[in-house]
């Protein structure tokens, strides 16, 4: 199944094809700009509970699983991914890479793993050190597992932010995600995140000079995902190019989150709003028949808060 398969088409029906799991909440990093949803509340869900809830879902297309620091539950993972081959649903694993070694890789590639996607914002174990607050050994760690990953045979997708720390610097990221051998590359925009206070986002002016640099410097053998654009790119000159996607945003209309707790939310990111817990009797398989109010409003008036940021004022 090829990498946002399913942003690739505008979603007009809605149902559940994709359901990214927060396997747990914990993380071995401190990123200010993480939206992970109660993050470290200690809250984890094992492999045999995910896979209970994933049979009752027979729409499913993909599973994304992410944390926290999704491989701090490698096991569980590797059991999901397992059981998700078996049924020929894509698995993504959204990692730091920072806790993976040449045996872990080889297991998630036998165990049939779509492809891993890893945050990528930095070009030197230096700048990476000094903004993470970690050693810079770590960021020679993680460049180490992005290449096991490559050579394994594992489709690798490098994302990177862009935002106020990165925007002058994404020539010289997508030269060296290529010098890694990394030929998916996306870029997701930074949006306001209220629940967070998060707020470092580019300004208009500065994004489109940077989405347009880096279409223009594409190789021709790597593929660009623009993630959380859709709803302006035209008014800011972008266009789909063989190899370059504005991903089309599925969150809410296709795709949920899940929490550890057995929360279901809209999307983790952009709209953090709890419409049930399967703990509860919520039911993920007729989530979208039964209609929680939140969903409904939110499928009504579907709103964005990129769109918000670059265009209060609408387009």
């Amino acid at each position: 199944m090829k990498y946002k398969s399913l942003e690739l088409h505008k979603p007009d029906i809605y149902e559940l094809e994709g359901l990214e799991v927060g396997v747990t909440s914990n993380c071995n990093f401190k990123c200010n700009y993480c939206c992970a949803y109660q993050r470290n509340d200690g809250r984890s869900i094992n492999g045999q509970e995910i896979i209970r809830i994933l049979e009752d879902i027979p729409t499913l297309k993909r599973v994304r699983l992410s944390g926290g620091e999704v491989t701090l539950k490698y096991r569980d993972c590797l059991e999901v991914v397992s059981y998700c081959s078996s049924r020929g649903i894509s698995t993504q694993l959204n990692t730091n890479a920072s806790l993976l070694n040449a045996e872990r890789v080889q297991q998630l590639h036998d165990a049939g793993l779509s492809n891993i996607h890893i945050s990528f914002n930095f070009t030197s174990a230096e700048k990476f050190a000094a903004y993470y607050n970690l050693h810079p050994s770590i960021y020679d760690k993680i460049t180490e597992n992005i290449r096991l990953c490559v050579d394994t045979g594992i489709d690798t997708v490098l994302e990177t932010l862009l935002f106020a720390e990165t925007q002058h610097n994404m020539k010289a990221i997508s030269e060296r995600v290529y010098d890694l051998g990394v030929r998916i590359h996306e870029i997701q925009n930074s949006i306001v995140m209220d629940h967070t206070g998060w707020n470092a986002i580019s300004a208009r002016e500065e994004l489109k000079r940077a989405v347009h640099e880096l279409i223009a410097m594409k190789q021709e053998d790597t593929v660009l995902y623009f993630t959380c654009m859709d709803r302006f790119a035209e008014a800011l000159g972008f266009q789909e190019l063989p190899n370059v996607h504005f991903s089309h945003c599925v969150d809410g209309k296709k795709q949920l989150h899940l929490h550890g707790n057995g929360d279901i939310l809209i999307c983790e990111l952009c709209h953090p709003v709890i419409i049930g817990n399967i703990y509860q009797g919520a039911s993920l398989r007729e989530i979208y028949a039964n209609q929680p109010a939140p969903l409904a409003d939110f499928l009504e008036k579907l709103p964005c808060p990129a769109l918000d940021a670059l265009f209060p004022q609408g387009i």
